[in-house]
């Protein structure tokens, strides 16, 4: 406990228990999109055939949903069947005026036959297909089909066949509102085209080399729009740092709850949790508070999802940079689904993967396991060191709080410590400042003097001892 002398003026007038903070609830870190991106993602015609052709889904389609699935052997993936096509339904859901009209799922001894279907599986959902007027196209859930598979497909279905990579690409497009999100979605679309058009001869007036040159000069010019970009994010960042609160990224796999564990925590009325893959592609930051009532800033990111390919994965890593680099990563893990176990892996993969070609550090020494959905568990074994908790019941919150506060004070190097200072002084106002002032408690033995209880970086706390002793 630190004992000052009273070297300061008299501060007058009533002082707020704690410090308020001076951003708005929810801030994104990105500007509409400017001229000069339009001008790069639209003026060059001779692209946009090429992404007419490939990429362009010209209208809203009442959809088969088929969930293709090994039984048995080393490609069996552990997330069951039933919950991969319920993010394919979900998938397609997503996207505005489009409909599943129908759901299969067929089992596979192997992805890689050419025509993906054993004949008997074919002729049968060739045959359904063919009755049903209703249904406008296709949407196989594997991530990116080859050529020769689609073209059989179609074939035989008499119906536009669409795989993962193709669904994804155009939620993307309807989500990215952003200059970054837009750009990314944009280098996303470049890489599938360049590799559709190297395999196809559709456009034969193009060389190859023209080809090439046309896909190099655009990929620059985005990727430097992008670099641009992220020098403004890593500004935006240095500022929060700067303010001095304490970041807390919320990651998990889709539809696991982030929004709702961000809502509860921040007590923002206004955030609506979206049943919707990908419902944004921008940074959120939300405030909050601790219980000591230390304010903390919320950055809400992108849902998981499995089976997304690699080119794919770069759209999302705008917001994900932003929890690799945050003082604590909450990861919301839905317990009430089957496949637990599958999807915990696959985020924790995923942010190891992410870690390697980002500034991160240790991610997974910052992450606090959070099984939400608590109230819909049936009996299960978890980890001792997985926090149960409902979002929706309010179960187990006070103590998530409690174990952030103690992680961000560990890790941020933030003590709680009591000092003995002049009452009214200069000092009180300077903590209220600086610093976060849990309380202030008179000194009985010198009414001359207050004890503040406050929670305090090592710098500020240096600060602190220049300025006062």
């Amino acid at each position: 406990m630190l004992n000052l002398r009273n070297i300061g003026r008299v501060f007058k007038g009533c002082v707020p228990l704690i410090r308020p903070i001076h951003i708005s609830p929810c801030v994104q870190d990105d500007e509409p999109l400017s001229e000069n991106v339009k001008e790069l993602l639209t003026s060059d015609s001779e692209y946009n055939k090429l992404v007419d052709h490939f990429c362009h889904i010209k209208t809203a389609h009442r959809c088969l949903v088929i969930q293709p699935y090994v039984k048995w052997g080393p490609s069996k993936l552990s997330i069951s069947p039933e919950e991969q096509l319920s993010e394919a339904v979900a998938l397609i859901q997503t996207l505005p005026s489009w409909s599943v009209e129908e759901t299969l799922r067929v089992p596979l001894d192997s992805l890689d036959r050419k025509s993906l279907f054993k004949s008997g599986s074919m002729e049968k959902i060739r045959n359904m297909v063919l009755k049903r007027n209703d249904i406008s196209a296709i949407f196989i859930n594997s991530g990116t089909l080859k050529k020769a598979t689609v073209e059989i497909l179609q074939e035989n279905f008499q119906r536009p066949v669409l795989d993962k990579y193709k669904i994804v690409m155009q939620i993307l497009k309807e989500h990215a509102t952003s200059k970054h999100a837009k750009l990314q979605v944009a280098l996303a679309e470049l890489y599938y085209i360049q590799r559709k058009s190297e395999k196809e001869l559709y456009f034969k007036t193009y060389s190859s080399e023209a080809l090439r040159l046309m896909f190099q000069s655009r990929e620059k010019k985005i990727k430097e729009e992008i670099k641009q970009l992220r020098n403004q994010r890593n500004l935006l960042r240095k500022r929060r740092q700067k303010m001095d609160y304490p970041i807390i990224a919320v990651v998990g796999y889709t539809n696991s709850g982030k929004t709702s564990i961000i809502k509860v925590l921040t007590g923002e009325k206004s955030l609506q949790p979206k049943n919707q893959l990908f419902a944004t592609l921008d940074v959120t930051v939300h405030e909050g508070d601790l219980p000591s009532g230390l304010n903390v800033l919320y950055v809400d990111t992108v849902g998981f999802i499995s089976d997304i390919p690699a080119n794919l994965v770069e759209c999302f890593v705008a917001t994900l940079e932003d929890a690799l680099l945050a003082d604590v990563i909450i990861h919301v893990e839905d317990i009430s689904s089957e496949s637990y176990d599958y999807k915990r892996k696959h985020v924790l993969d995923t942010l190891e993967r992410l870690e390697k070609q980002s500034e991160g550090k240790d991610i997974l020494s910052k992450v606090i396991p959070v099984g939400n959905k608590c109230d819909l568990l049936k009996e299960k074994h978890f980890d001792q060191d997985l926090l149960l908790v409902s979002a929706q019941k309010g179960i187990g919150l006070d103590e998530l709080k409690q174990q952030l506060e103690d992680f961000v004070l560990f890790v941020t190097g933030r003590k709680k410590i009591t000092i003995r200072i002049p009452t009214g002084g200069e000092e009180i106002r300077w903590l209220y400042k600086n610093a976060t002032v849990l309380n202030e408690i008179p000194d009985q033995e010198d009414l001359q003097f207050i004890f503040a209880k406050v929670i305090i970086t090592q710098s500020s706390l240096q600060k602190f001892k220049s300025y006062f002793i």
